[in-house]
């Protein structure tokens, strides 16, 4: 073969192996994650109830970059870019009382977890029998489809599994102490 021959058959080979990945990989938004989960826990020791958010690194660092400045580039292996994140799921999940109270959430940290990242926050636990009501609208600003499922797992009830989504972002819940 000459020589011109054989450098055009190497060039489609290399095509040829690399094209499937290519065609493949997709869109940079198909390696997110749809959905979040919260896990709601109730810590008797520490009288507290523990909640711990976990997003897909994909998706927090797509929070991250919508609220940055145009010359921070957004990541989540600092303090400040975890702290970042954990502000964005402060104003993102809110819970109530049986009055309609807020409760107050206390934000402890963010941590990366393989390929999550978890977002830590505790309150006092409450003594008020009721129907307690909760509000989760993460991602939902970026992601019309995203769905939020949350765990609640307090009282003496058996554990909850609520799905909410930017059509229904609120749920209730009995919590009996």
């Amino acid at each position: 073969m000459k020589r011109r021959e054989l450098l055009a058959q190497g060039g489609t080979l290399a095509l040829a192996a690399v094209l499937p990945l290519v065609l493949r990989s997709g869109p940079a938004w198909a390696h997110r994650s749809s959905v979040t989960l919260t896990r709601l826990t109730a810590n008797p020791r520490s009288g507290t109830w523990e909640l711990a958010h976990y997003l897909h690194q994909h998706d927090a660092l797509q929070v991250l970059a919508r609220r940055a400045a145009p010359d921070v580039a957004p990541e989540l292996r600092s303090a400040r870019g975890l702290a970042r994140l954990a502000f964005e799921v402060e104003g993102s999940f809110h819970l109530h009382d049986p009055a309609w109270q807020a409760l107050p959430l206390v934000t402890l940290g963010a941590e990366p977890e393989g390929d999550t990242v978890v977002v830590y926050q505790e309150l006092r636990a409450p003594t008020r029998a009721g129907r307690y009501s909760l509000t989760c609208t993460l991602l939902h600003e970026l992601f019309p489809q995203q769905v939020n499922n949350v765990l609640v797992a307090v009282g003496s009830g058996a554990p909850l599994n609520l799905t909410l989504d930017a059509g229904h972002p609120s749920a209730g819940f009995a919590f009996a102490p």
